[in-house]
């Protein structure tokens, strides 16, 4: 998509929320000069949906826009390193955006043909791949899973050394050949063993299962294959000393891995009762557990199962805001960008997916429902609970999806709903549009459709429009963007220096984790950031020390005993929400910092 100011406020909440890049953006500071990005060239080279490198923000300052003083010439001293720094080359196309009066140059890096990588960099010819905030150097294990997947793959059918007949679990077995025969006239004139043979669960000549078949259908796969399980992890929701609350390792056939990931996941998350517009209560889940099924099924059926995989098994993580599944290698027969819209289907697995379209948990379930919409469910399921669209990551070696735990919308933001006789009919989505607009954000179709995965764009205009028709919401400029409406823009509101609200709370505005700028109990003041995020916990020590007269960071660091990065990290927030000021800046002696209003 083309980038805006709006998208790029977007990005920056994200940002920092965060607290760091993102496996497919790195923020670079261009203030001296163009940086040297040949790593991450090569790192964004080898990801199938490449990635983008922002120029011109301070990342060490809140990611605060520093500027650039010559575009032209940054962007041709980065499209010199795309063609010289790494071999094969790789394709850069550049946008600038003007954000806070300074220009930002955002260069996005193509990835390189599946049948050219790995892109490696020309000095030291190394390979790199990125992986959360930043690159790592490719090892040579990751480099074979690069160059395998340029062919497709049939790992699947290998035989299993050591394997017989007799290592299938009987009730798995028997259903699946039951469900084989009712499916297909041929097969349901031929026997039990070659009904298998036919449907690859063992080797067309010998008495070898598959891996397909070991992994679907065996008693214990991991007997042979170690790699085949599920390593689940909890976090605490703040960090402390334990550092996970739920750590475990599943095994068994697929089925059963299924099965027992998905009780895991509903076991280490809130269930709440929310009361519906006719009074009664309803108990929620804080994901819908269909999407949570489809998202682990995926992983576990379309996993890479080559031989450079092995050691590799799918991982689910759940952190404070959010589940993470992911899954060894990367996406065949179709780009990140189809995934979960209708038509998009490919099967990495062929045979296993097949065999996992007959087999059913022991909670009754199909593994598999062998349409190919599994990913088009998840993304309706999180949009019918009014949750944004799923998150999607491949990398080449290795494949993230994840999703956000419940909606952002806190007790005083609720709160602040009921008492609006407007706000009563509106959809999940639509609140917390209405919240975000009351906390200073302003929204578009593309922006909405882009943050809660809407198919269409007529579905995003629907909700905006809604706003307006109720009267809690104007349209602004040309009609494109949505604000909310005058008459409820908060007055402005003294903020106390009470200690600052620093707990895990989610926040919708970045479309990830974030919290507010003071507590619940001031009540949303007018003076809050168009991005909320989540506070630093050192803010409320700096806003005590802060009045109406200016004070340098030495000055605060002296009083406080925090270190300037801390400060400067702190103070982002406060100044983005207007409860600081600043006099000075980049390119001046002294930079000072006072309370608003004081």
């Amino acid at each position: 998509m083309a980038w805006t100011p709006e998208s790029i406020h977007l990005l920056l909440a994200r940002l920092r929320s965060n607290a760091g890049d993102f496996t497919d953006v790195e923020v670079r500071g261009a203030s001296k000069g163009c940086p040297d990005l040949k790593e991450t060239l090569s790192a964004f080279g080898n990801m199938p949906g490449g990635g983008n490198i922002v120029l011109g923000l301070d990342a060490a300052n809140g990611f605060t826009a520093t500027g650039i003083e010559d575009p032209g010439a940054l962007e041709a001293l980065v499209a010199s390193q795309a063609h010289t720094a790494v071999v094969p080359e790789v394709q850069v196309a550049f946008e600038r955006v003007v954000l806070d009066g300074e220009t930002v140059v955002i260069a996005k890096v193509a990835g390189v043909a599946p049948e050219a990588r790995p892109c490696r960099t020309v000095q030291g010819n190394l390979a790199y791949l990125r992986q959360s905030d930043g690159q790592y150097r490719m090892s040579e294990q990751e480099v074979q899973q690069l160059l395998a997947a340029g062919a497709r793959p049939r790992h699947d059918t290998r035989p299993v050394d050591e394997t017989s007949m007799a290592d299938l679990d009987s009730q798995l077995r028997d259903h699946f050949i039951a469900v084989a025969r009712s499916t297909s006239r041929r097969l349901s004139e031929v026997s039990d063993e070659e009904v298998l043979r036919f449907k690859r669960v063992i080797e067309p000549q010998g008495d070898r299962l598959t891996l397909a078949g070991l992994y679907a259908l065996g008693r214990y796969p991991q007997q042979f294959e170690p790699h085949l399980s599920i390593t689940a992890v909890a976090e605490p929701a703040t960090r402390g000393e334990v550092r996970n609350l739920d750590r475990v390792e599943f095994d068994g056939p697929l089925p059963e891995l299924l099965d027992r990931a998905v009780e895991w996941v509903q076991r280490n998350t809130r269930t709440e009762v929310r009361f519906g517009s006719n009074g009664h209560g309803q108990d929620e889940t804080e994901m819908p557990m269909v999407a949570v099924r489809e998202l682990i099924a995926n992983a576990l059926v379309h996993r890479d199962l080559g031989p450079h995989t092995t050691g590799k098994n799918v991982q689910i993580r759940l952190t404070g805001d959010q589940l993470v599944v992911s899954s060894p290698g990367g996406l065949w027969g179709l780009s990140q960008d189809q995934l979960g819209w209708p038509g998009a289907k490919s099967s990495v697995n062929e045979f296993l997916y097949e065999i996992c379209k007959m087999t059913r948990t022991a909670s009754s379930h199909r593994v598999v429902e062998g349409e190919g919409g599994g990913l088009r469910e998840v993304r309706l399921a999180l949009r019918d609970a009014g949750l944004r669209r799923p998150g999607f990551n491949d990398n080449g070696v290795r494949f993230t999806a994840s999703i956000p735990r419940g909606t952002p919308l806190t007790a005083a933001d609720r709160q602040w709903l009921g008492e609006l006789p407007a706000a009563a009919g509106l959809s999940e989505i639509q609140k917390q549009l209405l919240v975000s607009m009351h906390h200073g954000r302003s929204w578009n179709s593309e922006l909405v459709q882009d943050e809660f995965g809407f198919f269409d764009a007529a579905e995003a205009v629907s909700s905006l429009q809604g706003l307006v028709h109720a009267g809690l919401a104007v349209a602004t400029g040309k009609g494109a963007s949505f604000a909310i409406t005058p008459a409820l823009v908060p007055a402005a509101v003294e903020v106390a220096a009470s200690p600052v609200d620093s707990s895990p709370t989610t926040g919708l505005y970045a479309g990830s984790q974030v919290g507010h700028d003071i507590s619940a109990s001031q009540a949303a003041p007018a003076l809050r950031s168009p991005e909320p995020m989540k506070t630093s916990k050192n803010a409320a020590a700096i806003l005590r020390e802060l009045g109406s007269v200016p004070v340098e960071v030495a000055d605060i660091s002296a009083k406080t005993g925090l270190t300037a990065n801390q400060i400067r990290y702190a103070l982002s927030p406060l100044l983005t929400s207007g409860i600081v000021v600043r006099e000075g800046g980049q390119g001046h002696k002294v930079t000072t910092y006072s309370r608003a209003g004081s």
